[in-house]
């Protein structure tokens, strides 16, 4: 059963830039997009790395996020990944050199969780 936690206010999550959270251990990148607040775990399936920090710095925008590692682009709603390793720190990388930055690992979706709006009060569920 999924367990409901609060995490802030509406208005601590601005349009259009990522926030980060922690919920019982697991830390977690919250967004506003058109369609409302949507959460995803920090963490890129590539590597495990933080989706906020890194050398590529934080880049969000139109609902993708983008790993500051080695630029796989995330639907933070959904999870879904639009590309997979396909450069680094910000930059492009030749098309021989994405099959090496993958490191033998198969495109993988964000992990999502469900947001619940109630008033001004911001929830997740683990």
């Amino acid at each position: 059963m999924a367990q409901r936690v609060r995490i802030g206010q509406v208005q601590d999550f601005p349009a259009g830039s990522l926030r980060e959270v922690e919920v019982a251990g697991t830390k977690l990148v919250v967004a506003r997009d058109e369609e409302g607040l949507c959460a995803a775990r920090n963490r890129c399936p590539h590597l495990g790395l933080s989706l906020t920090s890194g050398p590529g710095g934080s880049h969000y925008a139109d609902g993708v996020v983008q790993c500051p590692w080695h630029n796989s682009r995330f639907v933070l709603r959904t999870g879904e990944n639009l590309d997979w390793a396909s450069g680094i720190a910000g930059r492009s990388a030749p098309r021989w050199s994405q099959r090496v930055l993958s490191a033998g690992r198969r495109p993988a979706p964000l992990t999502t969780y469900a947001v619940v709006v109630e008033g001004d009060e911001v929830f997740v569920e683990l």
